[in-house]
């Protein structure tokens, strides 16, 4: 029977992804259309806006890594992060746009600079506080599963509440968010004096071998979530279902956490990864073949790719938390977990900010008209990613990566 107590630890771990995934997927599903068209930016020049902060950003996640490696994750830290992400995103959403361009790409900067400063000493707790290869799975696959729950409740409550309501909301989240980081407590330095250098790391081969798959699997992830929109209502004429398809995605995506943990522990976890990604890109591409009208089909194809979800998720989550002890491991106790999520982190937001760089000019260059055509977003919505996605499949069969699955016992 499980120690009630120790099931707490996993749960108090996973509380910030609730708020962290339901304030993070309005802005990222949604915040980049409503500016391009409502806002009065155009698609170019949010894709650009975006691209830049994005990329400024990225440059944040190592010296964050670095400095918490160094001095550990105190309250201070969660406060100041959050204090961030509470004026930025208030600004952003009270204030009227459009804002000249320099002052957009600050509030976007000064948001993404906030989420750092949470969402790296956060990945990097499982470092230091997992023993065993379950412990990472466990910590990690609570963590997902807290993660999209709080994106189905970014779906619901728009349903369920009323317009002017949803600004409250946000003001309640930010609450939800202070509380739930400063439950993480202080994280001290590790007693080790000795802090592993980013050069090691990343000359590494298991690290690289690792993080090309990652970002291509996260790029991958992004470019559907950021034309998602435009497809439902341009390819599929529904966009009034669009919530009916979230939800029914992200809640196969909870539904099948406990699936991809079970079978994570009799197979392995990069081979559970490795089947996830071929069932996504197998399901997904039948979503090329869809018009109007199909919208059933495409839930049917949402709940199938959601089901997947769990192993793009905690699966290489752990594979990263199993490589970061280790590499400690290997270098007398080194202390890397910090600076090893930071580098995770900065690939993960390097592929965000390409995705709708990328997306966004290649829908603006093939723009005629008011919006791009129909076969313009069917190419870059569904081609692109079932194509990334059979090459992280390709990329995970290499030795390199195989020798991770053993490490970290």
């Amino acid at each position: 029977m499980r120690n009630p107590s120790r099931s707490w630890q996993f749960i108090r771990y996973a509380l910030p992804g609730l708020p962290l995934a339901a304030l993070g997927l309005p802005f990222y599903l949604y915040a980049p259309l409503w500016l391009a068209e409502q806002g009065g930016y155009g698609y170019s020049i949010v894709g650009l806006v975006f691209f830049a902060a994005r990329m400024t950003d990225v440059l944040s996640d190592l010296p964050a890594g670095a400095w918490i490696d160094r001095y550990g994750s105190h309250r201070a830290l969660w406060i100041g992060a959050w204090l961030l992400i509470a004026s930025s995103a208030l600004a952003l959403v009270y204030l009227p746009h459009p804002w000249p361009l320099p002052l957009l790409a600050s509030g976007l900067i000064l948001l993404m600079l906030g989420w750092t400063g949470i969402t790296v000493p956060w990945l990097a707790l499982p470092v230091n506080i997992s023993f065993s290869a379950l412990d990472r799975l466990r910590y990690n696959s609570s963590r997902e599963a807290m993660l999209l729950l709080g994106t189905l409740l970014a779906m619901v409550l728009p349903a369920i509440l009323a317009p002017a309501i949803l600004p409250s909301v946000l003001v309640l989240l930010l609450a939800v968010l202070l509380l739930t980081v400063c439950l993480q407590g202080s994280q001290a330095a590790p007693a080790s004096t000795r802090v592993l250098s980013f050069r090691v790391l990343l000359t590494d081969q298991r690290t690289r071998s690792l993080a090309l798959p990652w970002f291509t699997n996260m790029l991958a992830n992004a470019i559907p979530g950021t034309v998602l929109i435009l497809f439902m209502r341009e390819v599929l004429h529904a966009e009034s279902e669009l919530g009916i398809v979230l939800i029914s995605y992200f809640l196969a995506g909870l539904a099948g956490v406990p699936f991809w943990y079970f079978l994570a522990r009799r197979v392995g976890n990069l081979l559970s990864w490795r089947i996830g990604l071929c069932s996504s890109a197998l399901l997904f591409s039948f979503a090329a073949l869809l018009g109007e009208g199909d919208v059933g089909w495409f839930i049917a194809i949402s709940i199938g790719t959601g089901l997947a979800l769990g192993a793009d998720q905690a699966l290489p989550s752990a594979m990263q938390t199993a490589l970061a002890q280790t590499l400690s491991k290997e270098q007398g106790g080194a202390v890397i977990g910090a600076r090893m999520f930071a580098l995770w982190s900065m690939l993960s937001k390097a592929a965000l900010g390409l995705a709708v760089g990328v997306s966004y000019l290649w829908l603006g260059s093939q723009t005629d008209g008011a919006v791009p055509p129909a076969w313009a977003i069917s190419a870059v919505y569904v081609v692109a990613p079932v194509a990334l996605k059979l090459l992280v499949f390709l990329m995970l069969g290499r030795r390199s990566i195989v020798t991770i699955e053993g490490g970290g016992q």
